[in-house]
């Protein structure tokens, strides 16, 4: 079922881009927040930690030095990294929180970080937020068929 999720959230992805001419965080992103859909904290905490991965690369690093490119990705996603393993340091000493707060992976919030840089922030979240809930509807619907 991943590698499904992963192959249709590349498709839905491309469909976007030529249809739209935005994409949805990344080639991989619609997939994998599609699989954890039923979970909707973890989703609000990964676009939490993309939205803050953003700002900081934003607002914070391109004021200091020149990215784009290659620079630009690797350290937007190096920034998302971080800031998603500072996030699960902060929820793992919280003992109140629950487990759902966790963001999915640690280079996702990079990609739609990365991504929203390039194409702004909003028009990045509806697009992924639009793939993954795409995907899991075709998801469900070809699991019904299959079962």
């Amino acid at each position: 079922m991943v590698e499904m999720a992963l192959a249709l959230g590349i498709a839905v992805n491309l469909v976007f881009t030529e249809v739209f001419g935005l994409a949805s965080g990344g080639l991989v992103v619609p997939g994998y927040l599609a699989l954890h859909l039923h979970q909707p904290g973890r989703v609000l905490s990964t676009l939490a930690v993309a939205t803050t991965t953003w700002a900081l690369v934003r607002f914070g690093l391109m004021r200091l030095v020149v990215l784009y490119g290659r620079r630009r990705f690797g350290v937007t996603v190096l920034t998302g990294f971080l800031v998603q393993a500072a996030y699960s340091a902060l929820i793992g000493t919280a003992a109140a929180l629950p487990a759902d707060l966790r963001a999915v992976g640690y280079l996702i919030p990079g990609l739609i970080a990365n991504t929203a840089i390039g194409q702004g922030l909003w028009p990045t979240i509806g697009m992924t937020l639009a793939g993954a809930v795409i995907v899991r509807l075709i998801l469900a619907i070809g699991i019904r068929f299959v079962a």
